[in-house]
């Protein structure tokens, strides 16, 4: 039986088509290089350009606005350029950069070549979803976007565990190596992008004013909110990278050792079931389900923090290895829902627009979530219960929010439609494939 089931699990990887195994690839090599440069940016700036941790701070504070004020008028190039050829320009400038940021001295170049580096950031994956749903089509493209997910894990885990060597060795030429070889990775990942054989054309005539899909995402009320709730659901990276380290340090009596465990259990969990959750998301039904389940599991991993407050050191292991899993579990859920909807509900011609902008909830996560998150912390038990009301209230919109979505799906696409208008698991998609 166990190894029916793993038989099982490792069949919802599989990738018939040629397209779709060179998505992955291109994707895992891409994900390889941000594993290099998250592991061992950091140290270049400090030891190899000389800047002091507070300079290091600015300048990448500065980077992510670059990065979050661009996304949108970049990911909208996809409309003159087509969804490919932006994705592989996007890898070369930011190979580009990298370059000259492995050779910057002093503040004002390293936040400069940052900043650029940056702004190819938020446009990739809204591309990669793109071409996700033209070679795989709506009946596959969730379990698609699952595999895609788990080997952005994979590729970190290879740039990271590529990177330590370098960075044991010391000194600049080696620190800076390893900024040099997230370039390489980048510049790869274009070639192997190169391989695919889709229609890059664009959705619709160059004629059209840049700005005009905006304005009719920015009166679509019931995509904004849904890209609101699923940005509130998305603080889950925050709660891993910053919740759980500050509170198993300020708040437990565990070891400060486990922190990599648990890292290491979330990276796993991640990888090994992210395409179990996503495989069955086929409809709106389907993903407005999962991002409640999101919202929930990440209510009671807020909730299942408290007791650590008052147990002993067995017991707090415990306590956080079964959090980290609830944690993980949310993540998984929300990305599975988010990538569903996302799509679904961008019409054809302005997808890149909504894409965009449904992205821009996840940036304003990442910005704002971190100081939020240690507020909340130094609050204890008062601060967990408040965050967990957060999420449930979020669940509790993405209910209503998902509803509205569901009526809004013209009847005759989703001829598996229930009689309360949302469509079955089986229903195709509302959409065409582009």
């Amino acid at each position: 039986m166990i190894r029916r089931s793993v038989k099982k699990l490792v069949g919802d990887y599989s990738l018939p088509g040629r397209n779709h195994r060179i998505i992955a690839v291109g994707v895992v090599v891409n994900a390889s290089g941000s594993g290099f440069y998250l592991t061992g940016s950091t140290l270049y700036f400090l030891k190899g350009i000389g800047l002091t941790a507070a300079q290091v701070g600015l300048g990448l504070t500065i980077a992510g606005l670059v990065g979050f004020l661009t996304t949108v008028p970049v990911t909208l190039l996809a409309k003159r350029l087509g969804p490919l050829t932006l994705l592989r320009s996007l890898q070369l400038w930011r190979a580009a950069w990298l370059v000259a940021l492995a050779f910057s001295e002093g503040m004002a170049t390293f936040t400069l070549c940052a900043s650029m580096v940056m702004v190819s950031q938020g446009p990739i994956f809204p591309m990669v979803q793109i071409l996700v749903n033209t070679t795989a089509g709506s009946a596959d493209r969730t379990r698609m976007l699952g595999v895609i997910s788990s080997v952005i894990n994979v590729g970190m885990s290879i740039g990271t565990l590529a990177a330590a060597p370098l960075i044991s060795m010391g000194g600049l030429p080696w620190l800076r190596s390893v900024i040099l070889a997230g370039a390489a990775c980048s510049v790869l990942s274009s070639l192997v992008f190169r391989l695919l054989d889709v229609d890059t054309s664009s959705a619709e005539p160059t004629a059209q004013k840049w700005y005009a899909g905006l304005v009719d995402v920015a009166k679509d009320r019931t995509y904004l909110a849904l890209s609101t709730v699923n940005g509130i659901l998305f603080l889950h990276p925050v709660l891993l990278g910053v919740a759980i380290p500050l509170w198993l340090v300020e708040a437990t009596n565990a070891p400060e050792a486990l922190l990599s465990v648990l890292l290491f259990l979330n990276t796993v969990l991640a990888i090994v079931f992210q395409v179990h959750f996503a495989k069955n998301i086929r409809s709106t039904a389907d993903g407005t389900r999962s991002l409640l389940r999101s919202g929930l599991t990440l209510g009671l991993f807020s909730l299942a923090l408290i007791p650590t407050l008052y147990t002993d050191v067995w017991l707090s292991i415990a306590i956080l290895v079964v959090a980290t899993i609830l944690l993980t579990c949310g993540e998984l859920f929300q990305g599975a829902g988010a990538w569903e909807l996302s799509i679904r509900h961008a019409p054809e011609s302005k997808r890149a627009e909504y894409l965009a902008v449904f992205s821009l909830g996840g940036s304003i996560a990442n910005i704002v979530g971190p100081a939020l998150v240690a507020v909340l912390i130094t609050w204890g038990a008062s601060g967990m219960v408040v965050l967990a009301s957060l999420f449930a209230v979020a669940a509790g919109l993405i209910t209503a929010v998902g509803g509205r979505l569901a009526r809004s799906e013209p009847a005759e696409a989703v001829p598996g439609a229930s009689a309360t208008g949302a469509p079955s698991a089986g229903a195709p998609s509302a959409e065409p494939a582009p």
